[in-house]
């Protein structure tokens, strides 16, 4: 049975070399498990001998380039997933930082309009013709003023975050970018075994 299945594996093309492989590891094992005395002295020729040590060895070696592809396998599937994470991290971050810069962005383009308006109140102060309205013309350049100096004070937080967000935003994308290569790597080493299977 044994010279049988050398005949097939010497014919066979890859793929069903593969199955004749398996079916001969079982036949082999179950054989080699109920071998006698006599079993022993009725072994295959020499050269049969080496063909079956070659074969018993693509079997090893077959299983074990299944075991790494599993493991590869768990590994790519924990690689995806961290690497959809720091990708909504970034995502975040550029969400936050584009914020902050559209606040930036319109805060100083009111600020001229706001400063000449707060001169014109200042102009009109000087020429009120009473007490009264001159007072609550005070009143309200004090507020006007008071709203300028909060508002830079606001561009200033937002100067500061900016940074902050940018600084934070660069070492995620490298980290992203780590990530990518890593994940690049696994598929590589994947394939290679792929290929060494077939």
């Amino acid at each position: 049975m044994f010279s049988l299945i050398i005949r097939n594996l010497q014919k066979a093309s890859t793929i069903n070399r593969f199955f004749y492989l398996a079916v001969f590891y079982l036949v082999l094992t179950n054989s080699m498990s109920a071998q006698t005395t006599t079993a022993r002295n009725e072994m295959p020729p020499s050269d049969d001998k080496q063909v079956l040590q070659t074969i018993l060895a693509e079997v090893r070696q077959l299983r074990s380039a299944v075991d790494k592809a599993q493991v590869n396998t768990s590994r790519l599937q924990i690689a995806v997933e961290r690497m959809r994470r720091q990708q909504e991290q970034v995502d975040r971050l550029a969400t936050q930082l584009q914020q902050i810069q559209d606040e930036t962005q319109m805060l100083q383009s009111s600020k001229p309009e706001m400063e000449e308006q707060l001169k014109e109140m200042e102009a009109q102060l000087q020429q009120a013709p009473n007490e009264e309205l001159r007072l609550e013309m005070q009143a309200t350049c004090k507020e006007f003023k008071k709203s300028l100096e909060q508002q830079a004070q606001r561009e200033t937080q937002l100067g500061e975050l900016q940074t902050k967000i940018t600084a934070q935003l660069q070492a995620e994308r490298s980290r992203l970018e780590e990530m990518n290569n890593q994940l690049d790597s696994l598929q590589r080493e994947m394939e290679s075994q792929q290929l060494a299977v077939n």
